[in-house]
């Protein structure tokens, strides 16, 4: 008696329907980790969704926040930031490159102590 997979199928080509079960298996796998999007284009997104997009961590985001560094609106002690808040953050993170400081040697600044 030849047993049938409950997946399988054939229809006269031999290779029953194995190879069409193995590319839903692989859609449901892709789809299982990509997150869904908001439904909402409107909705507010949490420090934890927003550390996500942008690859920080959600205690960082709500430090500076806490700050006032970056734009987000506040629930109580909740933080909730606005896609146009995320975009906001990825302008300000993009123009606040800080100059490298130069660094003085300490004869140097002796000498200009001394100047003076």
């Amino acid at each position: 008696m030849e047993r049938v997979m409950e997946n399988q199928c054939d229809h006269g080509n031999g290779d029953g329907c194995a190879v069409a079960t193995a590319i839903r298996e692989l859609a449901a796998a892709v789809r299982a980790t990509v997150p869904e999007p908001p439904a909402d284009p409107d909705a507010l997104l949490t420090a934890e969704q927003v550390g996500e997009l942008l690859q920080l961590s959600p205690r960082t985001l709500k430090d500076q926040a806490a700050a006032g560094a970056v734009p987000h609106h506040r629930f109580g002690k909740h933080y909730r930031f606005t896609r146009g808040d995320v975009a906001e953050i990825v302008r300000l993170s993009a123009a606040s490159v800080k100059p490298h400081r130069r660094r003085v040697p300490l004869a140097e600044l002796a000498e200009d102590f001394r100047a003076a």
